[in-house]
């Protein structure tokens, strides 16, 4: 297990921020009304927030400000006809500006998505004076549209807590099971699908490492710590400054959320485990970002082109956008992204916003063609902050205060310092559970439309609070399995040459892709065929208690490649896995200790037992090797008529064995242990007169004698 000796972690209402603009008009029919409670008098009111940064008793959103969209902006979005060319659009522009007293320029700054213009301005500008440009550029037949480029700030600002440091799936991901993102696992596990998250960008994790794709920074330079603007080098540079009290690693926690490596002895399990995650950052210092580089990454994460950025070569399946702002209507920019995409049949899952509020006042929420997520709390009961309202699609679940979602993190307060695992609540963490389902309904049909998908979750889903919340085995079974997954290569040579479904049932995923050049692939008898080119291609079977103890300690990534079948051997059995450099754990199991245990084949303690015969001599390890006070070591074996052999290694003193629970062993633990008698310096070895001695290295010597027991000699 990895764990931080200091977590840091964030708590909260995350991903949404607070325009100075009016609540959109239009409440719920009564087929969706507002959550119990909720009073639809209150929420008409203008810019009114309930459940919000000041949250009643329930707690669920904990912000100290309202993160908000800045009233001025120094750029606009204007997109020209089709017909007019780029000296037309500049003079048009010129003469914008040469109409008012308002701004001295106007000029492209660059192209972004479906051939809108980014208009660099050079000055902020309020919103009235946004009004009176935008007025002109409307009047022009040549343009389609015009619009403000909004900054969103504070996006994702919360403030941290001390949680508990132990996130393990069983004790906090709650989650998990509410959605039963493991019943889903035996339909699909997000294999062969990409997951884009458009968020603040990315850190470095181990339960996410392996599997993220190279992504790309949106971030203008003005918004962005690294002060570089757009570049391939999608790193979280941290979201603090006046208004964010500290980094919230919000991409990385979202990410984690959708697809975080499970059964890997880490923290927690994603909902689509074997899917991989691309960044693209659209979200920078304070949370701060335009609107167009927000839809600039959406549209790059499905695989539209962008300009003035390279072509995606690995365009998501499913894009996660957990991001939000009052806007009485989508805008148009952000629009666009969206239908580019679900043009694509890539979905773009939107949180429906922390206000408690109707959501279709909130962007991207409002957004025609997103599928819209509300949140619910532990125990499958809406929340108070989440938005309500016609434009939800589904609930999952999003969390509160003392039921948090749990996930990766950094454990930095303004820099990235370590991996961690720590607590965040919203809708911001709803959106990647449906991502994860959407993941692994796609890998059984990829060909899913978006529209189909969006119905496959509403059909199948629950009823909580008048919505339908998310059933992930429910909605991945409804697909239809259109995979066909081949046995080619070392690994299907050796299904076939070892009793083909017979044994191993039948395939149940592709050949994938794992570490050191490795590939592995899945089987419905539980069983996995792995394969490297040192080890050859060889089987785990994980309903045994070997292969449940190789995926508990971490897979591969730990003990490496398996180099033989599970094997019987007189009083059990074993397995040997050899990592790349070599270093071989050899697994052994029997039935008298119900349980496996490991010994490091490349350890002082394992080479001695393996070259001397190993359980052929000793028996089986009834103990993992354990550290002992001083600096060493030791590893209990046990024969099955009983007899224990204790290994105890030292740094000066090597491996020496004694008779575990013998008379020396009792004597040596009982008076001082290695602070008194220090370690064996020899084995316990018999003398001429039938009586047993060891040496230890603070030169004590111990003797038994059947007469008299043990004494110590000198």
């Amino acid at each position: 297990m990895v764990s931080s000796s200091f977590l840091k972690s964030v708590a909260g209402t995350s991903s949404l921020v607070l325009a100075t603009g009016f609540l959109c008009a239009g409440l719920p029919t009564p087929s969706q009304a507002a959550p119990y409670g909720v009073n639809l008098d209150d929420v008409s009111a203008q810019g009114q927030v309930l459940g919000g940064p000041e949250a009643g008793a329930a707690g669920e959103a904990s912000t100290h400000y309202q993160p908000h969209v800045e009233e001025k902006t120094d750029r606009l979005v204007v997109k020209f006809k089709d017909e007019v060319d780029e000296a037309e659009q500049a003079e048009i522009l010129t003469q914008v500006a040469e109409a008012t007293d308002l701004i001295e320029t106007a000029e492209i700054s660059h192209e972004t998505v479906e051939e809108a213009q980014v208009v660099d301005l050079k000055e902020m500008i309020n919103p009235g004076e946004q009004d009176q440009v935008l007025e002109l550029l409307a009047e022009r037949p040549e343009v389609e549209y015009a619009e403000p480029d909004l900054i969103i700030t504070a996006g994702q600002a919360s403030i941290p807590r001390n949680p508990p440091n132990d996130p393990y799936f069983a004790s906090h991901q709650w989650n998990m099971r509410a959605v039963d993102a493991p019943g889903a696992w035996k339909y699909a596990t997000g294999q062969g699908i990409i997951i884009g998250i458009a968020d603040t960008g990315q850190t470095w994790h181990p339960d996410l490492a392996s599997k993220t794709l190279p992504g790309y920074d949106f971030v203008s330079a003005d918004q962005s710590r690294d002060g570089d603007g757009w570049d391939s080098n999608p790193n979280d540079e941290g979201d603090w400054g006046p208004q964010v009290p500290r980094s919230m690693w919000h991409g990385t926690h979202v990410a984690g959320i959708a697809a975080a490596s499970s059964d890997n002895g880490l923290g927690v399990a994603g909902v689509a485990p074997n899917a991989q995650i691309q960044h693209s950052r659209i979200m920078g210092v304070n949370g701060r970002a335009y609107t167009s580089d927000q839809a600039a990454g959406i549209a790059w994460s499905a695989g539209v082109p962008v300009p003035g950025a390279p072509k995606n070569p690995t365009p998501a399946h499913v894009v996660n956008y957990s991001e939000g702002f009052y806007s009485a209507t989508c805008p148009k920019v952000l629009q666009d992204a969206i239908n580019a995409a679900h043009a694509r049949n890539v979905p773009v899952i939107a949180s429906a916003g922390n206000f408690g509020a109707n959501a279709a006042g909130t962007s991207p929420a409002n957004c025609r063609g997103a599928i819209v997520v509300g949140a619910t709390a532990n125990g499958n009961a809406m929340t108070r902050y989440s938005n309500w309202g016609p434009m939800l699609d589904v609930l999952a679940p999003g969390g509160a205060a003392g039921s948090d979602v749990w996930s990766t993190v950094n454990t930095g307060a303004y820099r990235q310092v370590g991996p961690g695992y720590g607590p965040l609540n919203g809708t911001s963490m709803a959106a990647p559970h449906v991502s994860g389902i959407v993941a692994m309904m796609k890998e059984r049909n990829p060909k899913l439309s978006v529209e189909e998908i969006r119905s496959i979750l509403k059909n199948t889903g629950t009823n909580v609070n008048g919505y339908r919340f998310v059933n992930a085995p429910r909605a991945v079974a409804a697909v239809a399995d259109t995979r066909g997954f081949p046995l080619i290569g070392a690994i299907g040579a050796y299904y076939y040459a070892h009793g083909a479904a017979a044994t191993f049932g039948v395939p149940i995923s592709a050949e994938f892709p794992l570490r050191d050049g490795g590939a592995g692939q899945n089987f419905s008898r539980n069983v996995t065929i792995y394969w490297t080119s040192r080890t050859g291609a060889h089987p785990v079977n994980f309903s045994g208690t070997i292969g449940a103890r190789y995926r508990a300690g971490g897979y591969e990534n730990r003990y490496g490649y398996p180099v033989l079948a599970e094997t019987a051997i007189a009083g059990g059995a074993m397995q040997k896995f050899a990592l790349a450099d070599g270093c071989r754990h050899a697994f052994y199991w029997t039935p008298r200790h119900h349980r496996t245990h490991v010994v490091w084949e490349a350890g002082a303690i394992g080479h001695r037992f393996t070259a001397e015969g190993g359980a052929g001599r000793y028996g089986f390890p009834d103990m993992d090797e354990e550290a002992i006070t001083g600096g060493g070591a030791q590893q209990r074996f046990t024969t099955s008529s009983g007899g224990s052999t204790l290994f105890v290694w030292s740094p000066a003193a090597g491996t020496k064995k004694l008779v575990a629970g013998g008379g020396i062993h009792q004597y040596w633990v009982n008076n001082g242990y290695t602070s008194s008698l220090g370690f064996p310096s020899t084995d316990e070895t018999a003398q001429a007169d039938g009586s047993v001695t060891v040496h230890f290295s603070s030169g004590a010597v111990l003797r038994w004698r059947a007469a008299d027991g043990v004494k110590r000699i000198r």
